[in-house]
């Protein structure tokens, strides 16, 4: 079995030469291609199906004899240092937002709707949301540590310039104790908001022609793979955004505007890039195409409160949040555009950023230093999502290592 990518970040490019790995990458499952252009959508969720139960059949999936987890150490690499981040890999019973489960941003609809295809099809999940947890008293963390030091690998792999080590924990007294420690423990979804949303649609639906509501199904649960606030490998990695095709105003213009609200200071392009964060200190954020070769950062000016300027009944965390001031303040009142629509797209790769404003093929771009894991909490708790694409935990798990069944 081959890993792959969640489907969402996969490009059509990528998609093929996946395919051309081998007969039983996962990608196969996670984002089957269509036989032809002119295909129907959904002969691509029954490929999937076909495939899926072919697999089991040949004994490329094998189902578990009894109730395990997994711990997953992802290795890899972000602008010259290393990291690893640990999973724990494990079925979480669906509940309604804010239930013990928290979401922390907004999203789109398109995703959802692909996944509950695919998911009505093959009666299966096979990628899963990222969702994070306290742990203040290390609990968790001893008890895979543990787990892991009784028992080798079943897995040590590497793709891609990452790596992977993955342990299954069958012991009953493990899996025990870990069930008990999360009793305690609220998560919030760090990446797959709409795989957990998706996961609440396809339950209701089979509650709704099921004869006996009072049993718990697989369909209850959503594979996830859970991770602590203070693990040393959770990296976000901020989001990016670039304008193209946009009517704007012209540089002069939009400088004069932006200086209501910002000082702007410019520094060299290669200056910003050689930092671990390209918006300087104490900069909101910076906005590359006003000056040739430059990067202006942009900081509160003096007697201007820019969290009064974001509308609406917010908390102060979300008001003085730098993607919050970038959507309400910079995008919608200096350059007068909706910060969701047409022309406004999301990278998380800074040197492919920059260089489309470089080449033309972008008009401008701004830049943001990443989001705290802990703000993250903090605005959740408060029952309020941060904007759309506003963190980017990198990197996202791979798909491939547990499928889960839903019947």
């Amino acid at each position: 079995m081959l890993l792959c990518p969640p489907y969402d970040i996969i490009s059509p490019t990528q998609q093929r030469e996946l395919y051309a790995r081998g007969p039983y990458n996962m990608i196969r499952l996670e984002h089957p291609l269509p036989e032809s252009e002119r295909e129907d959508e959904s002969l691509r969720y029954r490929a999937a199906a076909i495939r899926y139960r072919q697999w089991l059949r040949d004994g490329i999936l094998i189902r578990e004899s009894a109730p395990a987890l997994y711990v997953h150490d992802h290795a890899f690499e972000y602008r010259g240092r290393r990291h690893v981040r640990r999973g724990l890999v494990g079925a979480v019973r669906l509940r309604p937002w804010y239930e013990g489960v928290y979401p922390h941003e907004l999203t789109g609809t398109k995703a959802k709707q692909d996944r509950l295809e695919l998911m009505r099809a093959c009666g299966a999940s096979f990628s899963y949301p990222l969702g994070l947890y306290e742990d203040g008293h290390g609990l968790i963390a001893g008890i895979l540590d543990e787990a892991v030091g009784a028992t080798p690998p079943i897995a040590d792999a590497r793709e891609s310039g990452d790596s992977h080590r993955f342990w299954a924990v069958r012991d009953k007294h493990a899996v025990a104790r870990l069930q008990e420690a999360f009793t305690a423990e609220a998560i919030y979804i760090a990446d797959g908001h709409h795989r957990y949303e998706t996961g609440l649609v396809y339950q209701s639906e089979r509650r709704g022609i099921e004869d006996d509501p009072g049993r718990l199904h697989a369909y209850d649960y959503i594979p996830m793979t859970l991770t602590a606030f203070d693990d040393p490998g959770l990296f976000i990695s901020p989001v990016y955004r670039v304008l193209a095709g946009v009517q704007l105003p012209d540089a002069a213009e939009i400088e004069r505007r932006l200086s209501d609200y910002f000082s702007i200071d410019y520094v060299p392009l290669q200056v910003a890039l050689a930092r671990s964060v390209p918006a300087g200190e104490n900069a909101l954020m910076a906005v590359v195409g006003l000056r040739q070769d430059s990067v202006g950062e942009l900081r509160p000016r003096a007697g201007v409160d820019l969290a009064a300027e974001v509308p609406g009944e917010h908390s102060t965390e979300y008001r003085t949040f730098n993607v919050s001031i970038l959507n309400h303040v910079v995008m919608a009142k200096v350059l007068g555009i909706n910060p969701d629509g047409e022309g406004v797209s999301y990278s998380p790769d800074l040197e492919g950023v920059i260089g489309s404003v470089r080449t033309g093929d972008a008009q401008m771009a701004f830049l943001l230093a990443p989001a705290h894991p802990l703000l993250v909490k903090k605005i959740a708790d408060q029952m309020e999502r941060m904007p759309r694409k506003s963190t980017y935990f990198y990197p996202k798990p791979p798909t491939g290592l547990v499928s889960y069944p839903l019947v």
